[in-house]
């Protein structure tokens, strides 16, 4: 008992210093702002909206209607960012800490598993501080939509940790255990498909650390079939229900096997320059493969070199088993997204993420073996410092987008992406020139880059040149564009309209909802050109229509309700006053629902009003929704902290509560 009150003070302590390590190398992204892909994963996803939409995350792909597809099926990142915009709604200060939080856990797991392998104390703290503070896992940690690595390596580690403690002998439970591995297992596959390789894992365990039980009838199969079951049974699974369609393939796709394979050591080299050195971080890393004869000779007896180097080490050998496993650990991990399957990069820092662990045992290894222990602690610590400073350092970047962006393109000129997402920050901050020309070049760059092209359209419908918008709209209109079809139809007949060809515009927001039946504001437009006709019934129909109401079969009080509105108010160039003012009519005759349909509205169209999420609140406290209430409540005070009738509100109802 009182070794195991120590061994648990002691984790505890270890836990709490990889914590602060944690934070001093993080600390400073907690100000970052979204960036990237967190525009799609986050800001305009509407799926994380609400708690309810936890059953969607399971049949949706990750970027779920706000690009132009993806195969990506990663439901628990879905999740998470769900209970992120529960606690912090659009706050990106909330997101970055959960991240912190999952680097904390990922590295104690670490230390945890180091441990169960029988490694030395000293040498397991070392690897987990250096694996925490390592600057190059800030694509992983730093970045929001990079948590998928942390939450797969979570869920991977708890399953070995508990698969290696249903084998030890005279283990208490065992089975339950098993059971553990088994359901870690299966959440390590719905947070990121490289999962899927992690029965090779626990086969690497079974054999260098319980080589002998291999001689026992059926163990092997016995403790292996459950894991492979479940990798296959996934498998089929995204390959007929959640292979999901794309209109841009992975851009290794167009690279035939064999170049992807002698550009592995190429690959390789690389990932190990960024371990020992770990500056020049960057997303979006272009390779130079190897095209001449001489290039392709050399690169092909290089990676000989390298497979017989590899499989020198991974013999089984009692001395070694350590070393050998953890080399396995890399290379297994390593192979999904090294290049040979057609995925979206050659090389990306975040995919080294869960191999990076063996490089850090290394180095705690040998600095332990050849160092007294005061210089291999005062040594590990200047590490510490060194990769705290490196990664604070890095933070910093990601904290200005255009800085962030300009950096990846110092080093990457022709990243069409780094082009086109500088383009929208120049765009939002009203240097329209610049957005253009950034534009301009991630086209040139990729003609069939289609959110630069609709960004470019955008831009030219904002700064009213109309004709220009229309002909990069009908080149659109020209390429495949999957989810984002209605769009471009709806966009165009914003332009007809502004033109001044009502029956275009007409033609064309018909388009749209053809194609996307979900465009609820494209139904607004119609109502606004046909209210001028004198049409009050198609222009009735098409409003309720766009509150998500059946607008033929609706209550004959509420059809008569919104056309006496209408009649009164006109329509007003500010659709989101628009709607504010329709749900406070529609409230004041009861009409609950409807009213808070049109809030809603209000609140997309103008996130950043409180007095909307005010009005969306009481609507909501009306028909007994305290929980969304005091949600709209919160986002009100979080844009106005001193709104004395939320704050008036919020209060009456923790009261009641």
């Amino acid at each position: 008992m009182i070794l195991s009150i120590q061994k648990i003070k002691t984790n505890f302590l270890v836990l709490f210093l990889i914590t602060a390590v944690c934070f001093l190398a993080y600390f400073n992204s907690l100000g970052n702002p979204f960036i990237w892909d967190d525009d799609a994963l986050v800001v305009k996803n509407t799926l994380i909206r609400s708690v309810q939409n936890i059953p969607l995350s399971f049949t949706n792909d990750l970027y779920f209607g706000v690009a132009i597809g993806s195969n990506f099926w990663r439901p628990l990142q879905t999740i998470s960012y769900i209970f992120d915009y529960h606690l912090w709604q659009l706050n990106p200060f909330g997101y970055h800490l959960t991240n912190i939080l999952l680097q904390v856990g990922v590295s104690f797991l670490v230390f945890l598993l180091l441990i169960s392998l029988s490694i030395n104390f000293s040498i397991s703290f070392a690897c987990a501080l250096l694996f925490a503070a390592s600057p190059i896992h800030t694509e992983s940690v730093t970045y929001i939509s990079g948590r998928a690595e942390m939450l797969m390596g979570i869920f991977v580690i708890a399953s070995l940790l508990c698969f290696i403690s249903s084998q030890k002998e005279g283990a208490r439970r065992p089975i339950l255990f098993y059971v553990f591995s088994l359901f870690s297992f299966i959440l390590a596959l719905l947070s990121k498909e490289a999962a899927v390789v992690y029965p090779f894992i626990i086969c690497g365990y079974i054999f260098y650390f319980l080589h002998d039980r291999l001689k026992e009838k059926y163990y092997f199969l016995r403790n292996i079939a459950p894991f492979a079951a479940i990798a296959v049974i996934y498998l089929f699974l995204r390959v007929y229900l959640f292979n999901f369609v794309t209109l841009r393939p992975p851009s290794l796709t167009s690279v035939v096997w064999f170049k992807r394979l002698i550009a592995l050591p190429e690959i390789l080299f690389t990932y190990l320059k960024l371990l020992i050195l770990p500056v020049g971080l960057h997303m979006s890393r272009q390779l130079i493969r190897p095209e001449s004869i001489l290039t392709i000779f050399s690169a092909t007896l290089t990676l000989g070199f390298v497979i017989f180097i590899c499989l020198r080490y991974l013999k089984y050998s009692s001395n070694n088993k350590v070393f050998s496993f953890m080399l396995f650990w890399s290379v297994v991990f390593f192979i999904p997204q090294s290049g040979i399957f057609p995925i979206n990069a050659f090389i990306a820092e975040h995919f080294i993420y869960l191999p990076s662990v063996s490089f850090y045992l290394l180095i705690a290894y040998v600095l332990y073996s050849f160092l007294r222990k005061k210089l291999f602690i005062f040594t590990i610590g200047l590490f510490c410092v060194f990769y705290i400073l490196l990664t604070a350092g890095r933070n910093f970047e990601w904290r200005n987008p255009v800085v962030f962006y300009k950096s990846i393109m110092k080093y990457s000129p022709n990243s069409f992406q780094a082009h086109s997402n500088l383009g929208v920050q120049y765009e939002y901050l009203g240097r329209f020139s610049e957005a253009e020309a950034e534009y301009r070049r991630a086209l040139k760059i990729k003609p069939d880059l289609m959110e630069a092209r609709l960004s470019l359209a955008n831009l030219y419908f904002k700064q009213k040149l109309y004709a220009r918008a229309k002909l990069e709209y009908e080149l659109l209109e020209n390429t495949p564009l999957g989810v984002k079809a209605g769009e471009v139809e709806n966009n165009l007949g914003n332009i007809y309209e502004a033109m001044g060809d009502m029956q275009a515009a007409v033609a064309k927001y018909t388009q749209a909802l053809r194609l996307d039946p979900n465009l609820k504001f494209t139904h607004f437009n119609l109502a606004r050109i046909y209210f001028p006709k004198g049409d009050m019934e198609l222009v009735v129909f098409h409003l309720l229509r766009s509150l998500g109401e059946s607008g033929d079969e609706a209550d004959p009080l509420k059809r008569k309700l919104v056309a006496d509105f209408i009649k009164n108010t006109s329509f007003v160039d500010n659709a989101a006053e628009f709607y504010n003012n329709l749900g406070i009519n529609l409230a004041k005759s009861n009409y609950w629902q409807s009213a808070i349909n049109s809030f809603h509205c209000a609140s997309e169209l103008s996130a950043d009003s409180a007095d909307y999420h005010y009005n969306l609140a009481l609507a909501y406290l009306n028909v007994q929704e305290r929980a969304k209430s005091k949600g709209a409540l919160k986002q009100a005070l979080r844009i106005n902290p001193n709104h004395i009738r939320a704050k008036s509100l919020m209060a009456k109802i923790n009261i009641k509560n």
